[in-house]
């Protein structure tokens, strides 16, 4: 027997792509929701901070202590957070791959970058002073 295959239109997507889509797009609000809770969070340890700062310095540094410790702990549960701590972790790992220049090559970089900035200074000091001149003389015909 044969079966028959449904048509599929240009633009449907499968079920398990449109739960996909769909969950992320869910994750990404939970993510910005939870970065925005965590700026709102220390936000008001500073707001506590300057609230108390005259009346009680124990209740103003914890407040704001508090609310640093507690923002920055919602902001890396987050999905963005995490992969912030994906991405240093990657960084340093890339760093440490790097071939970086011997002390000699960074001398001699050094100085062919000072060479070049010298040279550069002569010659735009040079095309300053020649347009210097021009406009001179032709400002003394006035």
């Amino acid at each position: 027997m044969k079966t028959k295959k449904k048509p599929v239109k240009v633009n449907e997507q499968p079920a398990a792509a449109k739960r996909a889509s769909q969950t992320k797009g869910q994750e990404v609000k939970s993510s910005k929701g939870l970065v925005w809770l965590a700026v709102l969070v220390v936000l008001a340890g500073i707001f506590v901070y300057y609230y108390f700062e005259g009346i009680n310095m124990l209740y103003s540094f914890g407040a704001l202590i508090a609310g640093l410790v507690v923002g920055a702990g919602i902001f890396f549960a987050s999905p963005t957070g995490k992969n912030l701590v994906v991405f240093f972790k990657e960084s340093r790992m890339e760093l440490r791959r790097v071939v970086w220049p011997t002390m000699d090559e960074t001398r001699k970089m050094t100085l062919l970058v000072i060479v070049v900035m010298v040279v550069t200074l002569l010659f735009l000091m040079f095309v300053d002073f020649i347009i210097k001149n021009i406009i001179s003389f032709i400002l003394s015909f006035s």
